[in-house]
């Protein structure tokens, strides 16, 4: 849309706030359409009363619009802010304190904060003048009816039309200045995320390692988890014969097929996970032992019947297994020592079998 590109465009100065020049901008356009809103409801007698005054600050507002693509952000927001409190001081008399005109001094109070640059102090002490500012507005205009006798509805209005200004120009300039941080803020907890998860990835098998997988452990175990837990440990029998005979690229192959069979098998019931090697662990939340032998067994018979294709080479492997119940309140490391113990008590007698 044109008018979204022109009041994007970036400002011929270098090193310049665009954001900043963005907000003055909209600023001004919703200040112009109040104020014109203003005179239009409060009729020709602003025109007879006031000519030069209205005039003159529909002038100003469009110069200094169009400065905004010329001068410095400081120089703007400065010029923004003498505009804002001459414009407001000229026309409560002309329209009346009902009007609300005083309301804008919260423009020029966010501004302090999200447009002017320096530190916080400098920003609070501007804050401060606006505050002291608005008080002498009151205590010199408050109350003071419009220069001329108006309708109610008028009056409702011009009270409409100000409020709605400064509501306006509050959420637009709510918006720009954080739109950025929390789209920034989203892409980080996204990266974050992503490296959290990457590091608890293994990366040739895409499996959990073993780093998440003891942290799904003390999970289970911080969160007081009650039922049944099993714990697998499976092992490549003869995985150095196959890198040996084959090629270590033919190893990785087998790696990633064995780890997609595992999935296939126990990724529903576990948490498979590549212990290291050719090692794997799997962790059964709520499957106590026996079912768990019944999964391992179905495993270990579904590795053993499949051809694994690399090249034009044809390679068949088996797993053993070592299995055990864990109780949360042993300790980790025993517990999958203890399925490790087993597993070795498989591969001393024969390879290929779950033992449990």
């Amino acid at each position: 849309m044109w008018l979204v590109n022109f009041i994007n465009k970036d400002v011929v100065a270098q090193n310049e706030n665009k954001r900043s020049m963005v907000a003055l901008r909209i600023l001004y356009m919703v200040l112009f359409v109040a104020f014109a809103t203003d005179v239009l409801a409060f009729g020709v007698d602003a025109f007879n009363v006031f000519p030069y005054r209205i005039f003159g600050f529909f002038a100003v507002n469009i110069v200094l619009f169009a400065l905004t693509y010329n001068t410095r952000t400081r120089t703007s927001v400065i010029m923004f802010v003498f505009y804002v409190f001459a414009w407001t001081l000229a026309m409560i008399p002309c329209f009346g304190w009902s009007a609300g005109m005083q309301n804008y001094y919260i423009l020029i109070l966010m501004l302090c904060f999200f447009a002017v640059p320096g530190k916080p102090v400098y920003k609070f002490v501007l804050a401060s003048i606006v505050l002291v500012a608005r008080i002498a507005t009151i205590g010199i205009y408050g109350g003071v009816k419009p220069i001329v006798e108006i309708a109610s509805i008028q009056d409702k209005i011009l009270q409409i039309s100000n409020i709605s200004a400064v509501y306006i120009a509050i959420i637009l300039i709510s918006y720009i200045y954080s739109h950025d941080e929390i789209e920034a803020e989203d892409k980080l907890m996204k990266y974050n995320d992503k490296l959290k998860k990457e590091a608890g990835t293994d990366q040739l098998t895409g499996l959990v390692n073993r780093r998440r997988a003891l942290e799904y452990l003390q999970e289970l175990r911080d969160a007081n988890f009650s039922s049944f837990i099993s714990i697998a440990m499976g092992d490549i029998d003869f995985f150095k014969k196959v890198n040996d005979t084959y090629g270590h690229d033919a190893g990785d192959e087998v790696l990633k097929s064995v780890a997609n069979t595992m999935k296939e098998v126990c990724g529903s019931k576990g948490l498979v996970s590549r212990w290291g090697g050719e090692e794997f662990l799997i962790i059964f939340a709520d499957v106590n032992g026996d079912d768990a032998f019944i999964d391992m067994e179905k495993l270990r018979r579904e590795i053993s019947k499949r051809t694994i294709v690399v090249g034009e080479q044809e390679i068949n492997i088996t797993m053993t297994i070592g299995l055990t119940e864990y109780n949360i309140k042993k300790n980790i490391e025993n517990a999958i020592k203890e399925a490790d113990e087993k597993l070795y008590l498989g591969k001393t007698n024969g390879r290929n079998q779950v033992v449990y």
